[in-house]
């Protein structure tokens, strides 16, 4: 009887360690799983962001600097204190109400005829991208 009861007991130790290192391996699965979603949601931020930037910074070349103007031309664009600033929801969607923002970007005159594109993730405050842009105004005779 007692050859038995070992037996038992070594089998149930065993699947016990087995069930441990399954949990285990599964814990470092879900965190890599979670590492990935969580990369993959900054990427698509970063480049929603990028794209934002550089279609706002084309505008305002267009317009050859003028903030007043280009704000005529972007969706859903405020202007107050001389900045230029443009709301988004989370689906990078131009937002209507300020509860719905979730990225903020802003354009920033300087004295240099510079213009900074600073893009904003309100949830954590992170700035995604900040792009400096310089509006060369062309000569005029007359």
């Amino acid at each position: 009887m007692k050859h038995r009861n070992s037996r038992s007991a070594l089998f149930l130790m065993e699947l016990i360690f087995a069930i441990l290192f399954f949990a285990i391996a599964s814990a470092v699965c879900v965190q890599l799983f979670v590492r990935a979603h969580l990369i993959s949601r900054d990427t698509q931020d970063l480049n929603q962001a990028m794209a934002g930037a550089q279609s706002a910074a084309a505008v305002l070349q267009a317009e050859q600097g003028d903030l007043a103007a280009a704000s005529v031309l972007l969706e859903g664009s405020q202007m107050e204190d001389g900045v230029l600033t443009l709301r988004y929801d989370a689906d990078w969607q131009p937002a209507e109400e300020e509860a719905q923002t979730s990225y903020l970007l802003q354009m920033t005159p300087d004295e240099e005829q510079t213009t900074q594109i600073t893009v904003t993730r309100i949830e954590d405050g992170e700035v995604l991208i900040v792009l400096p842009l310089y509006c060369h105004t062309p000569l005029t005779l007359g």
